[in-house]
């Protein structure tokens, strides 16, 4: 894969992408902190047969959420898995095809992730008005709210949404990798 994102292009951004970037490394703390719940669970089953109660539905909660919050970056980087075979042979051929073909990705993935965003926002008002009814886990045991994943899936949706926006104004732009 080339080092340019989906747009074809590295969009500026004052805003964005600090933001993007800031999501991203939350992300990567979290994963951190999940690492070390983890080894910690394990060593306190192994030396004390004692786990650590919630680490399944902490680990559960956790990748949904990591992923939400890395998602923008992903984007933003070019990593997001895609076939290139029809990009390359346009930008060869027809370098202003491939420009209105990645604008036309990008806006149809912004489309799609606003209606996701659109029919999700209804859960995360319920979850956040409603903690005591909505959470993961097993009631006298281990339990955890699930408005703040709820939150965290909404924001990194947002952000993916600016993100495949400003992608696709930077592909019609031409702006160069």
């Amino acid at each position: 894969m080339s080092s340019e994102n989906l747009s074809g292009a590295r969009p500026k951004s004052r805003v964005l992408g600090p933001f993007v970037a800031g999501l991203n490394a939350l992300g990567s703390i979290w994963i951190i902190g999940l690492m070390l719940l983890i080894c910690a669970d394990i060593a306190s089953r192994t030396l004390f047969n004692a786990p650590i109660a919630g680490v399944a539905e902490m680990v559960a909660f956790s990748i949904v959420g990591i992923v939400f919050l890395q998602l923008a970056h992903t984007l933003r980087t070019g990593s997001l898995t895609r076939s290139d075979i029809l990009l390359t042979w346009l930008a060869r051929r027809h370098p202003r095809a491939r420009r209105w073909a990645l604008a036309l990705f990008n806006a149809v993935g912004a489309a799609v992730l606003l209606l996701t965003l659109w029919y999700f926002l209804p859960s995360v008002e319920k979850a956040w008005s409603h903690p005591e009814r909505h959470f993961m886990g097993n009631p006298g045991f281990f339990q955890i709210p699930k408005w703040p994943l709820h939150v965290l899936m909404a924001i990194g949706m947002f952000a993916t949404i600016a993100q495949f926006i400003a992608s696709a104004i930077a592909a019609l732009r031409g702006e160069p990798a």
